[in-house]
């Protein structure tokens, strides 16, 4: 623990490294550029992408659509799958 204890030490005398000392700035201008860099370029894809959604969506609405036919399913008839005798009959 001496070991440490003296390494310690001595790194507490030695001077703060020049690079150290504008490191605070430069991480927050580095911060500031890529903020502003996203910002330019996520404006027009944002934009881009909501006129595309809103075409899309007007252009569904517009097309004609095919017409479906429901299919009349009940789960007590004989041949569904969940009717309860099909569900009960593997037990056992």
């Amino acid at each position: 623990m001496d070991d440490l204890d003296r390494a310690l030490q001595q790194l507490r005398t030695m001077p703060v490294p020049i690079s150290l000392e504008s490191l605070e700035s430069d991480v927050l201008m580095q911060i500031d550029a890529e903020r502003s860099a996203s910002a330019v370029t996520a404006g027009p894809a944002l934009g881009l992408a909501a006129i595309l959604a809103l075409g899309i969506g007007i252009g569904a609405a517009i097309l004609p659509g095919g017409s479906a036919e429901a299919a009349q399913t009940s789960p007590f008839a004989a041949g569904a799958n969940l009717a309860p005798s099909t569900l009960l009959a593997n037990i056992g």
